[in-house]
């Protein structure tokens, strides 16, 4: 099972991190592709309200003297006209699902991560594919003396991490160690040896309080990861497993550090999400789940707290006085509303109704037909919709290393010529694909990462334009001539015809994707493809069983997601599927030991520098040999009402109210 968490990072259909947890999904290598994988701070005090009540004078003060020598009776003065009780502002946000527990360890994190980020900001927040803290000082570095890359003797029996394997093993001939430059050994001997060993310091901002008034310290998240270490939590033990040990050193200080081996760039993530062990510390681990308070009415520290749920209708939150940004006057508004229940057409038309504010994410506005009505409402100036490219993008794998057992009529060397494969790049157009998906939405990447991410290559990527006479032309050069056969492309006597698997049958998306692919491939090069429908709980069976990751396929699409740490690790020869490597996401078996070096020491490394620059030459060596062709990225769609201020759809934050006490409404 921790093969296969070890893949979640990469799969388009779940967050790149758990909510109840930030960081223990984001991996560093992923070793399986999962079966599921397409099922599809200061205390302040809040500025003062306006007064609800007119200034009455003080019935014993003594009257100022009059001008006048001779005192009369005068009638008394009205007082000032009472002042107004001020509305609260009231922000509403539809949505589609309603959360089945907002317990921090419970299942249902999609429906539930608006509200999470009202309930609790950050600890850390995933923005533009990077990281920011928000109640931590800063995330640990090298450069602030927060993490430590240490070089520690390990002795035969000692629990260590292996470098290929990612798993915890007792250090014995045939382990991997990896060592604090990025190198690694492989132990052969009984004697002492050198391995790295990772420590990241976390430091609290001071002030922070719970909503119920009481100190948030690092103990709180010392008792978090109690819980996500006990085996009946809902939680990944990846990093758990991998943990020596995680103390507090002061009230505002945690200290993360790994098992020797492990070299972890993620590290700077390892701090974990609060937990109230002033409430909750007595409580048995096992009965937290069914805790009726820690479901529906959980402590948190962000701009908002619970006021009201009521089940299968909404939730409201109320203003959190102990939240510690409200002397800069945040949160904007007052309360905040989460309807539930409600399909995405319904939304937009509540949107338009301006009984909803903002339309989640969550509920998925991509359907064309719901592109087009909110392009159309963007037109008339009744919806403000944004749309950005997000981390998920379907790709073309080349079966380029089948099994041996495995016989493809047009030669199991098919794909091993590269001028193939570039050649089905040539050969289509990309770009159309979007269109005909995807509204024209989306974007039409080089390489594995999309252009707006920090990391991403622009000057060293090789650039696939839509050109089928230069595909035909690699074709010639490869052998495979257009000379009779229907058009369909030969070489030896055998057609170039290949079958593309895909999956599940039904699903509108991925019979038009492949009819598509299917349809430019012939029609612009003379190749004949047949599509292979598989359910997918087959389709991606991991080895030896499934067509894809059992490496007995021709053409294969499905999506990948991309993180903050590019994902060339996808597509190491140490990541190919195996007997001894069962987990591995390396379908195509392509191998290449330049592209291993330079993005094994793009994990590896803690310098900002050489990381740069070693996954810029990992990406020039990919988009030359194309193993795998992207199509495309997938976009996200958020909506507003026109006069919303400060809604901002990022494509990798938690949700798209990542900074709800940001968000604000005009005074009524």
């Amino acid at each position: 099972m921790e093969q296969m968490t070890a893949s979640i990072r990469h799969l388009w259909v779940l967050p790149t991190h758990s909510y109840v947890r930030m960081v223990s999904l984001r991996l560093t290598r992923p070793l399986l592709a999962l079966v599921s994988l397409i099922l599809l701070v200061a205390c302040a005090t809040p500025p003062p309200f306006p007064t609800l009540a007119p200034t009455l004078a003080d019935p014993n003060a003594t009257a100022p003297p009059s001008s006048s020598a001779t005192t009369t009776e005068t009638a008394p003065t009205a007082g000032p006209s009472p002042s107004p009780t001020p509305v609260p502002i009231e922000l509403v946000v539809c949505q589609k699902g309603e959360p089945l527990s907002l317990y921090l360890y419970s299942d249902n994190v999609t429906a539930r991560s608006g509200i999470f980020d009202a309930l609790f900001d950050g600890p850390i927040d995933t923005l533009n594919f990077g990281y920011q803290p928000v109640i931590l000082e800063a995330l640990p570095s090298l450069a602030n003396g927060g993490l430590q890359v240490n070089s520690v003797q390990v002795e035969p029996g000692d629990r260590v991490v292996d470098a290929v394997s990612l798993q915890p093993r007792v250090l014995e001939p045939g382990v991997t160690l990896a060592q604090a430059d990025g190198s690694r050994l492989v132990y052969t001997g009984t004697a002492p040896a050198q391995t790295v060993q990772i420590v990241a310091e976390f430091k609290l901002k001071a002030g922070l309080l719970w909503s119920d008034g009481q100190q948030l310290t690092a103990d709180d998240s010392r008792f978090s990861f109690e819980l996500a270490s006990f085996y009946d939590t809902e939680s990944s033990k990846f990093v758990t497993g991998r943990t020596v040990s995680y103390e507090v050193i002061d009230p505002l200080t945690a200290r993360w550090t790994g098992l020797p081996g492990w070299l972890d760039r993620e590290a700077h993530t390892h701090f974990w999400t609060p937990f109230p062990r002033h409430v909750y510390g007595d409580v048995n681990p096992l009965e937290l789940k069914s805790n009726e308070a820690a479901a529906r009415q959980p402590l948190g520290w962000g701009p908002f707290k619970i006021e009201a749920w009521k089940a299968g209708d909404q939730l409201t939150l109320t203003r959190n006085p102990n939240y510690f940004r409200a002397a800069e006057g945040l949160p904007r508004v007052d309360r905040v509303v989460f309807r539930f229940g409600l399909s995405p057409e319904q939304i937009i038309e509540e949107l338009q109704a301006g009984r909803c504010h903002i339309g989640a994410e969550e509920a998925d506005f991509t359907a064309q037909a719901q592109v087009a009505q909110l392009q159309e409402a963007q037109t008339a100036d009744q919806l403000a919709p944004q749309f950005v490219t997000g981390p998920a993008f379907e790709h073309l794998d080349f079966g380029i290393q089948p099994v041996d057992d495995y016989k493809r009529p047009a030669g199991n060397d098919l794909f091993q010529d590269a001028r193939v494969r570039q050649a089905v790049a040539y050969c289509l157009d990309r770009q159309a694909l979007i269109d005909q998906l995807q509204g024209g939405l989306g974007e039409v990447p080089a390489a594995y990462l999309p252009n707006q991410h920090p990391l991403y290559a622009a000057d060293r990527v090789t650039i696939y334009a839509f050109d089928p006479a230069r595909g035909r032309a690699l074709l010639d050069e490869a052998g495979w001539t257009a000379a009779g056969n229907g058009g369909i492309r030969q070489r030896g006597g055998k057609k170039f015809a290949v079958e593309f698997a895909s999956g599940p049958e039904g699903n509108a998306f991925r019979e038009l994707l492949a009819r598509l692919i299917r349809e430019q491939l012939r029609d612009n090069c003379g190749l004949d493809l047949s599509l292979k429908w598989r359910a997918p709980q087959d389709l991606y069976d991991p080895w030896p069983n499934g067509p894809l990751f059992g490496r007995k396929f021709d053409l294969g699409a499905f999506p990948w997601r991309a993180g903050a740490e590019p994902p060339c690790d996808l597509y190491l020869t140490e990541a190919i599927p195996t007997e001894q490597n069962p987990g591995g996401a390396n379908d195509t078996g392509w191998s290449n030991p330049e592209f291993d070096a330079v993005c094994q020491r793009a994990l590896s490394s803690f310098d900002d520098a050489a990381r740069l620059a070693a996954h810029a030459e990992a990406q020039a060596i990919f988009t030359r040999d194309l193993p795998s062709l992207p199509l495309f990225f997938r976009f996200k769609v958020g909506v507003a009402r026109p006069e919303v201020s400060g809604y901002h759809l990022d494509a990798t934050a938690r949700s798209d109210v990542w900074n709800i006490e940001q968000i604000s409404l005009p005074n009524r």
